[in-house]
């Protein structure tokens, strides 16, 4: 991956069912986080990574993040959206966002999960990918109180390879390690090949990132690296309330350096 990465996707179509009564007038993107909604940071972490175009991934029902952020003046980004038109998951939503796409890596970037650090998350994550052609997951250090508001992240099987940088050998089953996948992944294109109904999930009814993943491995390497900072889960109301008052507290004191 010699060239810059300069593409992200936000995939911003599922039903967040999961926060509430709330979700049924206010998509959980645009829940707030400070002064901003929520998909709102993550454009401005893109943004600060040096992401200069953006796929927005969103389905009939949530225009009110299109029409929210086509309001807003990004400097320097450009935002796109795609529709999602059945739920089948963020390895679908990514399949929609192909023609954007091209055939350049990209950066995925969820919106529910926040990293409070100086350097930020995509930012840490692009900075170690260089050199290496490969899917690039990001982990964090949950701590273990913590752990269950982590509970759908699954953590690898790795190896290091030097400094901060892992090669991954697949899922671990160890439930309580504290080192788990995060929102942020850098694709290949091909890898969207591997993201289609084929892959479904007959249980949950969505294209398996678990099922995708032990396929692209046979053909692609699979990277990592541990993000710095404290990771912060907003993907049900019980975490969106846990960790509000942690995220507004690191911004005061970030905006008063």
């Amino acid at each position: 991956m010699d060239k810059a990465i300069e593409t992200g996707v936000i995939p911003a179509a599922g039903f967040g069912k999961r926060m509430g009564r709330m979700s049924t007038f206010i998509p959980k993107e645009m829940f707030p986080i400070g002064r901003v909604p929520m998909i709102e940071h993550t454009i401005i972490e893109l943004q600060r990574s040096g992401i200069r175009g953006i796929c927005v991934v969103i389905r009939k029902g949530k225009e009110m993040i299109k029409e929210y952020l086509k309001r807003q003046k990004y400097k320097g980004i450009e935002i796109n959206f795609v529709y999602q038109k059945r739920p089948l998951g963020i390895g679908d939503a990514l399949r929609k966002a192909k023609d954007f796409l091209g055939s350049a890596p990209f950066v995925m970037a969820l919106p529910d999960q926040v990293l409070l650090s100086k350097t930020p998350a995509t930012q840490q994550l692009l900075g170690e990918n260089m050199g290496a052609t490969g899917i690039w997951n990001s982990m964090v250090r949950v701590p273990e109180k913590e752990f269950r508001f982590f509970e759908g992240a699954r953590s690898f099987r790795y190896q290091r390879v030097d400094g901060n940088r892992y090669v991954l050998k697949g899922f671990s089953d160890v439930k309580r390690s504290s080192l788990r996948g995060f929102g942020r992944t850098i694709f290949i294109p091909e890898a969207l090949d591997y993201m289609t109904e084929e892959y479904l999930n007959k249980q949950s009814g969505e294209v398996d990132f678990l099922k995708t993943y032990e396929a692209i491995q046979e053909r692609f390497p699979l990277y990592g690296t541990i993000l710095k900072g404290i990771p912060c889960d907003l993907g049900t109301s019980e975490r969106y309330s846990y960790y509000l008052p942690i995220i507004l507290r690191f911004m005061r004191r970030e905006e008063s350096l």
